[in-house]
């Protein structure tokens, strides 16, 4: 009653004997799908991986690509800063050309004065950190805490840092010499560009340099930050302290017309007002003495930027380095108008070269100056000069450091976040015995380090791809008229071949376009054509220049006007005074062999440009007038290159 019938005893283990024989299939069956689902996981993954590496090297390209470019430009620029700065009435020119010792006397005497301290009074309500000589470890320090505390050392201190910093670069030769036999490592730091947080990074995991602790600063700690005064004085202090301990390179950066154009002389502007001219050129001073490069045990060379098929140790330690005012401007013999073109050579190739994969030594287009060198080049020229290893800088790298032509050539660089924050990581090198190398990487900012891979990628491309949209935005004018020849029709499409092309052709940048083009523009569902005004349709951009009230092409040569106003200020007062502009406008009068503007168009010019009438023109006054003029008269008011002729049209 209520029970439920028994069970054969024969059925059940009947029963069991099929299930038992069935579990090794099930088992098999189940390790199958799981080893399918495993593969799957994997292949997905790596896909996935892949896709966003494809995504980071496209990011990296559009970063590279548009500094590289910026630097062509500037070099481009050459000849009319040459014709600018040669003839306005400056300290600057008198110290250019090739100088007797009587003369040299004199240019240290100039330098003297110029960093003498008694010349500049201390406000009563100065708080800021101090400095004196002789310099202690302690002032170094406090000198590292006012600055993470965001003080600005008074320009008195820093004219002593830098007065006693030019005459301990004068007692050394262009090519320094450092032995592993006293420390057990030297460091080699990389550019830092005026980014105060990876220099206290650095001093964070390695320790701050000292006897025991050497270091090799490889150029390039100005410019593009805006930390490069706190930079420098910190660097500057510690040579000073440990001059057998810290040998500093001179980079390319190290330039009086770069920092016009980088961004260093806007910040000592900035920081130091009326006295900004006396700071600016007391570190003009420091640069021109900075030796060029050092060598560690005889047989590791560490420079800025690398070499050529005609680099010559021996010619170089024997070069008058104080000269060089500026890299990108060789010195005139005395009394002559001729220029040393080999010596000229010697000097670019080293700090400005960059290495290549394939054999051969040509110029570097690319950046405008220097040479790329091949393997084959690293091999003779280092052999020749028994160097086994050459350590080199000027060249990003995402990882902070990268090696060539099997090991001979090493690129350390050392500003992380140097794109924007997550694009790269900051190394240094440490060159122990037996010429042992050990890379140390690091990234300043920590906020990054912990969000997902995908998110840190999306990030960068976000900032690149924005900085590129300006750039096409800021060249619509010319991208339109060369869509249109494409498009006789005017149907709004062209194909994405001849997209691409176009892209490469008017904005000069060699840019994988086809992969970038879903990025950047739309295409028809229908023909895959480009819709190539969509382009233009970034609603941010168009926002950014409506808030700036310039043209298109006012926002295209916005850096290159901002560089000529630099130079015309010849006293780096962030102001052009009437003196200052009727100089440039007659030197490019004289250059052009025109007559120029007579004293009543001069002045009417300048009451033009001075639009608030106090007596002085500010940038916004001067990109203002020439907003005015391409409003006036189209956009061929604006030069669109940057010949010293097509300038003054542009006036």
């Amino acid at each position: 009653m209520g029970c439920a019938p028994s069970r054969k005893k024969g059925a059940l283990t009947e029963q069991n004997r099929d299930a038992d024989s069935q579990a090794p299939l099930v088992q098999h069956i189940n390790t199958h799908l799981k080893l399918r689902a495993t593969l799957m996981i994997q292949q997905w993954f790596r896909r996935w991986r892949a896709e966003l590496e494809v995504r980071r090297r496209a990011t990296w390209t559009i970063f590279q690509t548009m500094e590289y470019a910026s630097e062509n430009e500037q070099l481009q620029l050459y000849n009319f800063f040459n014709d600018i700065i040669t003839g306005l009435p400056d300290a600057f020119n008198a110290l250019h050309a090739t100088k007797s010792d009587s003369a040299l006397t004199k240019e240290d005497r100039f330098y003297s004065k110029l960093t003498n301290p008694d010349f500049v009074n201390i406000e009563s309500d100065y708080n800021g950190p101090s400095f004196e000589l002789p310099v202690t470890l302690h002032q170094v320090q406090d000198l590292i805490k006012a600055f993470q505390d965001q003080q600005v050392i008074h320009a008195k201190y820093l004219l002593i840092i830098l007065g006693e910093a030019r005459r301990i670069f004068k007692l050394q030769e262009n090519i320094q010499h450092m032995s592993t036999g006293t420390a057990s490592n030297i460091t080699i730091v990389g550019d830092i560009h005026g980014t105060l947080d990876n220099l206290l990074a650095i001093f964070f995991k390695n320790g701050m340099p000292s006897p025991t602790n050497p270091y090799i600063i490889n150029g390039d700690f100005v410019d593009r930050g805006n930390t490069s005064t706190e930079v420098a004085a910190i660097l500057l202090s510690l040579k000073i302290l440990y001059p057998n301990s810290v040998y500093i390179n001179r980079g390319n950066h190290e330039d009086v017309i770069m920092n016009k154009r980088y961004g260093f002389i806007t910040e000592l502007v900035g920081k130091y007002g009326t006295t900004a001219n006396r700071v600016a050129k007391a570190f003009e001073g420091v640069f021109r003495a900075i030796p060029l490069l050092s060598i560690v045990d005889n047989s590791i060379m560490v420079c800025h930027g690398g070499i050529s098929d005609i680099t010559d140790l021996k010619y170089i330690n024997k070069i008058d380095r104080e000269k060089y005012v500026s890299i990108l401007r060789p010195p005139k013999r005395e009394n002559t108008q001729d220029v040393d073109l080999v010596e000229w050579r010697q000097m670019l190739d080293l700090l400005w070269s960059d290495p290549k994969t394939a054999n051969g030594c040509e110029p570097n287009l690319f950046r405008g100056g220097g040479t790329y060198f091949g393997p084959d080049i690293s091999k003779t020229i280092l052999g020749k000069h028994n160097i086994n290893i050459l350590i080199r800088s000027h060249e990003c790298k995402p990882d902070g450091f990268e090696t060539m032509h099997d090991g001979r050539v090493v690129t350390v660089f050392s500003a992380s976040n140097y794109y924007d924050e997550g694009s790269n990581l900051g190394a240094y090198v440490k060159v122990g015995k037996k010429n042992k190398l050990q890379f140390v990487q690091y990234n300043a900012t920590e906020k990054m380090k912990n969000l997902p891979l995908n998110t840190r990628v999306s990030r960068i491309e976000s900032s690149a791809l924005r900085d590129l949209r300006s750039t096409i935005f800021a060249n619509k004018v010319n991208l339109m008229n060369a869509f249109a020849k494409l498009d006789p029709h005017g149907d709004g499409h062209i194909t994405k071949a001849e997209w691409s092309s176009c892209m490469r052709e008017v904005l000069k940048l060699d840019l994988p376009w086809l992969t970038l083009r879903n990025k950047l523009v739309e295409t028809d569902t229908k023909t895959g054509h480009i819709l190539y005004e969509t382009c233009f349709e970034s609603g941010e951009l168009k926002a950014q220049i409506s808030n700036q009230q310039i043209t298109e092409d006012i926002y295209r040569q916005r850096n290159v006007l901002e560089t000529i106003f630099r130079i015309l200020d010849t006293d780096n007062s962030g102001f052009i005074t009437p003196e200052e502009l009727r100089a440039g406008c007659e030197l490019l009068a004289k250059h052009n062999n025109s007559v120029g503007l007579s004293e009543e168009e001069l002045d009417q010019l300048i009451a033009t440009m001075d639009i608030d009438g106090n007596g002085e023109i500010n940038f916004n006054e001067f990109l203002e007038s020439f907003r005015l003029v391409d409003t006036k008269f189209g956009s061929a008011a604006i030069p669109s290159g940057p010949s010293t002729a097509s300038l003054k049209e542009g006036q």
